[in-house]
């Protein structure tokens, strides 16, 4: 194994940050943690939003690896770790996968379903953690509630749809911008595709449910659909906000939430500690990994970019053009 490798690394900007591709020394896994021959590493647009606000007059902020989850193989193991060997095909979360190798506890390791290619297998880990997260473990949702997952063609969003449609939510609806992508998402297991740039698009959730509106939703838009998903909230229902991506900001009337009963539950794992993010993914590989194993929740995976061309893949990913992942290769 080379003693050297490639790998990207955020970096504080004047305007925000900047991703440099460094020649770095491959680290040494230290107790309990295993090194990764990275083949593979999902993006995730949360990068590029946090990467915005990075910006070199902050005293704070300082050049950091990029990229949040792996597939690959074992390539060492530090003291005391059991379970795995060298050569075992692995994916999960861990700060600084976009690179060659990168060092992960073993807790953060789930295996990797025979017959999966690597961009595959990079494609789930942080959007089915994530979606996990809020979806059970968050919202609580139970068989038979009504879920409506925003922007679904989002990464999360896919992996929401399917994760609710799992677990016995009925209806799982789906909102989009983009009327094109409305098979794709069906095809994933939504009830109902909505088109939120459809000035009725609240009256068509409050058909899909019968009147009642969700019990549950998963936004990852923020801000401009706060106001009209507080409306097709039902009583006691939770909007767990996942992302912000068109604003952080938005007005809502607080008497509906009130009369509601309703809940606003934020999740991010900016300020969880290590060994509550580590929870996190444990929680999805006890729960569903199998189901993964076994086919009944897929990665969608959109497309591939070689690893040195990741100004590419965020590029397309501005783009919305995508359903499902972009995912690195390297």
């Amino acid at each position: 194994m080379a003693d050297t490798m490639k790998a990207w690394f955020t970096v504080p900007g004047p305007d925000g940050a900047k991703f440099e591709l460094r020649e770095i020394p491959v680290p040494e896994p230290g107790a309990g943690q295993v090194l990764i021959r990275v083949r593979a590493a999902g993006t995730n647009r949360g990068e590029l939003i946090r990467g915005a606000a990075l910006k070199s007059g902050d005293p704070a902020a300082k050049p950091t690896r990029s990229g949040g989850e792996f597939a690959g193989e074992i390539a060492a193991a530090g003291e005391g770790v059991s379970g795995y060997r060298q050569g075992d095909r692995v994916m999960g979360r861990t700060p600084g996968s976009y690179a060659e190798h990168v060092v992960a506890s073993q807790r953060a390791l789930m295996r990797v379903p025979d017959g999966m290619t690597w961009p595959e297998a990079a494609a789930i880990p942080n959007v089915f953690v994530t979606a996990h997260d809020a979806i059970v473990t968050n919202a609580e949702t139970a068989a038979g509630e009504s879920v409506l997952v925003t922007a679904a063609p989002s990464g999360v969003g896919t992996a929401a749809i399917q994760i609710a449609r799992h677990i016995g939510a009925n209806p799982v609806l789906a909102t989009t911008r983009t009327p094109a992508k409305a098979a794709a998402l069906r095809k994933l297991g939504a009830h109902e595709v909505v088109d939120t740039r459809d000035a009725s698009w609240v009256d068509a959730v409050l058909r899909a449910t019968n009147g009642r509106g969700v019990d549950v939703i998963i936004d990852h838009v923020g801000g401009p659909m706060l106001a009209d998903n507080i409306r097709v909230l039902a009583l006691k229902g939770r909007l767990v906000s996942v992302g912000r991506n068109a604003a952080r900001v938005g007005d809502c009337d607080l008497d509906e939430i009130a009369r509601k009963r309703a809940k606003i539950i934020g999740v991010t794992f900016r300020t969880r500690t290590p060994e509550e993010t580590l929870a996190c993914s444990e929680r999805f590989a006890s729960q569903l990994l199998g189901a993964v194993a076994s086919g009944a929740l897929q990665p969608v995976l959109d497309r591939t970019f070689p690893m040195e061309r990741l100004a590419d893949a965020h590029a397309y990913m501005l783009s919305d053009a995508q359903t499902g992942k972009i995912v690195l290769t390297m």
